[in-house]
């Protein structure tokens, strides 16, 4: 497995732009990927995010040079850091 492979496949379809099939806010989105997913798959990519987040302290500029920009429902915030850490947050 690449390193952020999980960041991407989330960034990529369902924060994507077709984002709006899994749900309108963050957190319906993050229903549809948590039913999607293992327990021991939603733990790695807390870990991506989690091992992401330490090692790029410039999100804003780090995150769309590696990912596409997700789209970001008002719920996840406007930031890169807020969107993460939002995920982390439906994550548990």
């Amino acid at each position: 497995m690449k390193r952020y492979e999980l960041i991407e496949n989330l960034t990529e379809v369902y924060f994507g732009q077709d984002y709006d099939y899994f749900g309108e806010t963050g957190a319906e989105i993050m229903a549809e990927y948590r039913k999607a997913c293992t327990p021991a798959e939603l733990e790695a990519l807390r870990a991506e995010i989690v091992d992401f987040m330490r090692s790029h302290p410039d999100l804003e500029t780090d995150f769309p040079r590696r990912f596409e920009r997700p789209a970001q429902p008002e719920d996840f915030g406007s930031t890169i850091r807020e969107f993460l850490e939002s995920v982390l947050a439906a994550l548990k």
